[in-house]
């Protein structure tokens, strides 16, 4: 049967392969008997545009300069899980246009950031293999070079209007919706997304998701409130779990929005 996405389960009989090609990585899995071995070889020139993939099975050939990781069990079992995940650390969003709210105005943003990709054994919690399909570059995100945190960066457009935004495999859609109460108008320059603290879903048209984030800039201050919605986006449509958050502590999660905005 012909996968339509590129994560899902998957059944391997013995000694069979299967050779993702992702945008620029390529991930070559055998099953035997008692072990399962998970090459990897990764494009130097990748770019964050390149939304390509394929599935190839059978994959009789190993790959040539990959990476091979071998996992030991007493006896394998046929399913294996293809998964996205968010990334393992924020991601700052900078809008390519600048972005300005005038007072007592609201809108929401769809924005998008990278996935990772997760390689999960049916009896295992921990994943065999945890990487980005497309590494983003890295960034710092705080007041000061004391204050802050090491970050991933990547530029989007922030289309208020989801019908501009394609359909994008490696990346993940994220509403955001900005009320200014302060009485001067709000610039969103950079957001620092609090990935590693969202599920992610998929919907219907393969489009992923996560849950929204609703931010306020309260009346009188320059403060901001970041909360999760608690609700998915009714432009999503029908999604399905796929991947649960990396992070699950209130106070890690409340640490993320101190700089939410930059």
């Amino acid at each position: 049967m012909e996968h339509p996405f590129w994560w899902g389960e998957f059944d391997f009989e013995p000694d069979e392969s299967r050779l993702w090609r992702l945008a620029g990585l390529d991930v070559r899995i055998t099953r035997s008997d008692s072990e399962w071995v998970i090459e990897t070889l990764r494009s130097s020139s990748q770019h964050e545009d390149v939304q390509d993939w394929e599935l190839q099975a059978p994959s009789p050939t190993p790959l040539a300069g990959s990476s091979p990781s071998r996992y030991l069990f007493t006896r394998t079992t046929p399913r294996l899980r293809v998964l996205p995940s968010l990334a393992d650390r924020s991601v700052v969003i900078k809008p390519v246009t600048p972005l300005y709210i005038p007072a007592g105005q609201s809108a929401t943003l769809f924005v998008s950031t990278p996935v990772w990709l997760q390689i999960r054994h049916d009896a295992g919690t921990v994943p065999l293999l945890d990487l980005p399909v497309i590494r983003p570059s890295d960034t710092w995100f705080g007041p000061t070079p004391a204050q802050g945190r090491l970050c991933y960066s990547t530029k989007v457009f922030g289309r208020t209007d989801l019908g501009q935004l394609p359909v994008r495999p490696f990346r993940a859609m994220t509403p955001v919706a900005i009320s200014n109460d302060s009485p001067e108008t709000m610039q969103v320059e950079r957001l620092c997304m609090p990935v590693p603290s969202l599920d992610i879903y998929s919907a219907t048209d393969g489009r992923l998701w996560t849950p929204g984030l609703l931010v306020d800039r309260l009346p009188g201050s320059r403060q901001i409130r970041v909360r999760l919605d608690t609700r998915m986006h009714e432009a999503a449509g029908v999604v399905r779990l796929l991947s649960r958050a990396r992070e699950h502590d209130a106070d890690t999660l409340s640490r993320m929005f101190e700089h939410f905005l930059g």
